[in-house]
């Protein structure tokens, strides 16, 4: 069953001296529990298809569709609450907040959630933070955890909210190969263990076969 559909995507960035075409007549349909690797050279369009189905960004031409709703009809408010209600972000570069501590940062997706409590939002971030082995770090600052906890951290602000899809963009780009392996085999957990559809930028080929499939970006296309 199809989890994401787009449909004829294209994406045209302007100035006023230039126009530049960062996809062209994109389609993909992802099914529900798959995980999804993107691939492809730098500067192909990766990261901007990334945006377009987290619903950060807008396809200049084109339908989106996720969970059975047309994602390009929708305000930029609804987008907000359908995107925090449903998907996960995990980055390479952590975007942790570094002046609160773990627990605050586990508790951001939350805090505009209705009809969650103190007392859930805080039952919540421990049940998360205990399965990714990160209880003991709750009170700690990101400057004071090493990158491989970091992702966790982030992965379990990611998953705190319960989505239904995790956005990932090279979440191993800035770890060591021990923690990359690490970093996979949560993401592979989730995966399988809770049916979270996952999509997945990488450069990694070896992570990438891991995977269910692989779609490969070449100058704003898919070729394969």
């Amino acid at each position: 069953m199809s989890i994401i559909t787009l449909s004829g995507i294209e994406k045209v960035y302007r100035t006023k001296e230039i126009e530049t075409t960062a996809l062209e007549n994109v389609n993909l349909e992802v099914n529900e529990g798959e995980f999804l690797s993107i691939m492809g050279p730098s500067g192909c369009g990766k990261s901007t298809f990334l945006n377009i189905i987290g619903l950060l960004d807008k396809a200049t031409k084109g339908s989106v569709s996720i969970l059975g709703n047309d994602c390009s009809t929708m305000s930029d408010r609804e987008l907000s609450h359908f995107r925090n209600a449903n998907i996960g972000f995990v980055f390479q570069s952590f975007h942790l907040i570094p002046s609160l501590d773990v627990a605050s940062n586990v508790e951001l997706p939350l805090i505009y959630r209705k009809g969650i409590s103190a007392a859930q939002r805080r039952e919540r971030i421990e049940k998360v933070l205990e399965r990714l082995d990160m209880s003991h770090r709750i009170h700690h600052l990101p400057s004071q955890l090493s990158g491989g906890q970091c992702q966790r951290v982030a992965i379990a602000r990611a998953i705190v909210g319960r989505p239904k899809i995790i956005l990932a963009d090279e979440p191993t780009g800035n770890l060591d190969s021990k923690m990359g392996t690490e970093v996979m085999a949560i993401l592979h957990r989730l995966n399988k263990e809770d049916g979270i559809t996952i999509i997945m930028v990488t450069h990694n080929e070896a992570q990438a076969l891991e995977t269910d499939r692989i779609v490969r970006f070449f100058d704003g296309r898919i070729i394969g």
